[in-house]
């Protein structure tokens, strides 16, 4: 096995019995962690590291799990953990030397024509609308009416509501964007 198997120090024996037993899962279980790890990490020296830190941790828990269990699902999450954590870490690597960056702030946009505008600008806007125009835009904007209750109380298309409501307010952008410049 190419792979050093030592327990780390300050840490108790394994018993003979389950160090044997470990050993042989690992020799049966090192060619699949390695094509999972090359899969994981995409290059064969990562792959290495990440299959040598996965049985150091599988040995230091090695107690803790029944051999006649299923080995290789229990070491195959060891390893995708590992291989999250290691993930992550990269990645505050990167944030961290992004965080050095000054970045300018934007320069402020101009603030809109609209915000600017007042309710008396408004009102000599619609006052100086024709009156077919301001009376369907007072309908449908301040009296709140549909469509259909519009066409009814002026005894026009629904369809010459719309069309008349969006000249209306075409011509009252206009009208206000030249009183404000």
């Amino acid at each position: 096995m190419e792979f050093l198997l030592r327990m780390p120090e300050g840490r108790h024996q394994l018993s003979d019995q389950t160090r044997t037993d470990f050993e042989r899962i690992l020799r049966e279980l090192e060619g699949p962690l390695e094509l999972a790890a090359k899969r994981l990490c995409r290059n064969q020296a990562d792959a290495k590291d990440l299959v040598q830190d996965t049985l150091e941790r599988g040995l230091r828990n090695a107690e803790t799990i029944e051999m006649d269990r299923n080995p290789r699902a229990w070491l195959t999450t060891i390893m995708h953990n590992l291989f999250v954590d290691r993930c992550r870490r990269d990645s505050k690597k990167q944030h961290s030397d992004t965080d050095i960056l000054h970045i300018p702030q934007p320069e402020r946009e101009p603030e809109p024509i609209w915000s600017r505008v007042t309710n008396e600008q408004v009102r000599r806007a619609v006052e100086s609308l024709e009156p077919a125009f301001r009376n369907v835009y007072e309908l449908s904007c301040y009296e709140g009416m549909s469509y259909a209750q519009i066409a009814s109380e002026l005894g026009i298309p629904k369809a010459t509501v719309g069309t008349r409501l969006r000249r209306a307010r075409q011509k009252l952008q206009q009208r206000i964007r030249e009183e404000s410049l």
